[in-house]
């Protein structure tokens, strides 16, 4: 049975299987928002567990995603960061450490991790753990996988505008403002080249890594008006596929993000990308073989160094910093010197079109070679084999 987080579900399970995958039935999203506040607020911890509606279907495996589940039959759990979850302020409530105590348990079978960066979060959360150690033994490491569309590499020329895609709904955190900030200075000097973007246009307050209000974001938003801007929406995986495989680049100048999957998916059409240095993003993006790793001020855990506005803080004293002019200078210089490094690395492909061609090369072997989903599938086949004597 697959349960637990699906959207980690459709990156880390097989895409087709020997076996027969049940998939849990998870609470209505009308229910999702409300029920996420009432334990925020009343219940920490408790997402740390599944919350999927029992299956009428029996099973013999459970393969959670981001969730510990409380079940007699045997489990294996996979994670992007966190596990369980909640951590930080949380992790001394009942609900936490009692998901914990069940990685301890005889039916957990495996602990996989999407990432070394996650594996490590998991290490860090516990350090002071007791039983850390034992359970490492059944922790290791397996990336999300994808379908590969592409057979060969693509080739650019400086004869037509170059294409670059942003996609993220989290518009200002995956580094949708810092997109606009290329598209204008690309402007004003003549560059030929065209920025796509996909998005929600999700910011503000609901986005843990923004300032607050909303209005420091409209000169920015502006933008989206630019000759050399082409804003989509939102749109269907099959678009998105569609609309990587025409792009030259895939920008994603994130302040924060655990994995970035659709950086995978455009790998799987041969798209290099433009991102930072954040998480597990240099585990597989490479300057100048896949694309380029723009650079933030990092700490020991590779999270941008201002996220302790967001995690050395809690309550009314974390809302307090978030709201201040500083976190605004903060992320305003940041968002522009993000834009500054990637519109050097934009007019270096410019003038040296042959640099191309290596770097879609390079970025469809890296799909090909670590985020195979045919690989994946007999991986985690024979995982599930081993574990239920099949």
């Amino acid at each position: 049975m697959i349960a637990g987080d699906f959207k980690i579900a459709n990156f880390n399970s097989p895409r087709t299987s020997r076996h027969t995958l049940i998939r849990a039935r998870p609470l209505r999203k009308q229910f999702e928002q409300p029920w996420k506040r009432l334990i925020n607020n009343f219940l920490p911890g408790l997402t740390a567990f599944t919350l999927d509606k029992p299956s009428e279907h029996k099973y013999d495996l459970l393969h959670a995603f981001c969730r510990i589940p409380s079940t007699r039959k045997p489990w294996i759990v996979t994670f992007e960061q966190f596990l369980p979850r909640p951590a930080g302020d949380r992790r001394d409530s009942f609900l936490f450490k009692a998901a914990r105590r069940n990685l301890t348990s005889e039916n957990c079978k495996r602990i996989i991790a999407m990432s070394d960066y996650a594996k490590q979060k998991f290490i860090e959360i516990n350090h002071d753990w007791h039983p850390l150690k034992d359970v490492l033994k059944k922790a290791f490491v397996i990336h999300p996988n994808v379908p590969i569309y592409a057979s060969k590499g693509k080739t650019y020329s400086s004869d037509h505008p170059l294409q670059i895609v942003f996609i993220g709904h989290a518009f200002a955190r995956k580094g949708g403002i810092v997109a606009l900030r290329v598209a204008d200075k690309a402007r004003k000097i003549g560059l030929p080249v065209v920025f796509h973007l996909v998005s929600k246009l999700l910011y503000g307050s609901i986005i843990y890594t923004d300032h607050p209000d909303k209005q420091r974001y409209e000169k920015d938003l502006k933008l989206l008006e630019l000759p050399n801007v082409i804003f989509h929406g939102k749109l269907t995986y099959p678009n998105v596929i569609e609309l990587l495989t025409k792009s030259h680049f895939q920008m994603m100048a994130t302040l924060d993000d655990t994995y970035g999957f659709s950086i995978v998916e455009g790998f799987s059409v041969g798209t290099p990308a433009i991102t930072t240095n954040v998480c597990a993003l240099p585990e597989f993006v490479h300057s100048e073989g896949n694309g380029y790793l723009i650079e933030l001020p990092l700490n020991e855990s590779r999270n941008w160094i201002s996220r302790k506005f967001y995690f050395e803080y809690c309550g009314e004293v974390f809302q307090r910093r978030r709201n201040s002019e500083k976190y605004w200078e903060i992320l305003d210089e940041t968002y522009e010197i993000l834009a500054d490094q990637t519109l050097e690395l934009i007019i270096e492909i410019v003038n040296h079109p042959e640099k191309y061609t290596p770097l879609s090369e390079g970025a469809l072997a890296q799909a090909l070679d670590f985020h195979n989903s045919q690989a994946a599938n007999s991986v985690l086949d024979n995982l599930y084999s081993k574990i239920v004597n099949v």
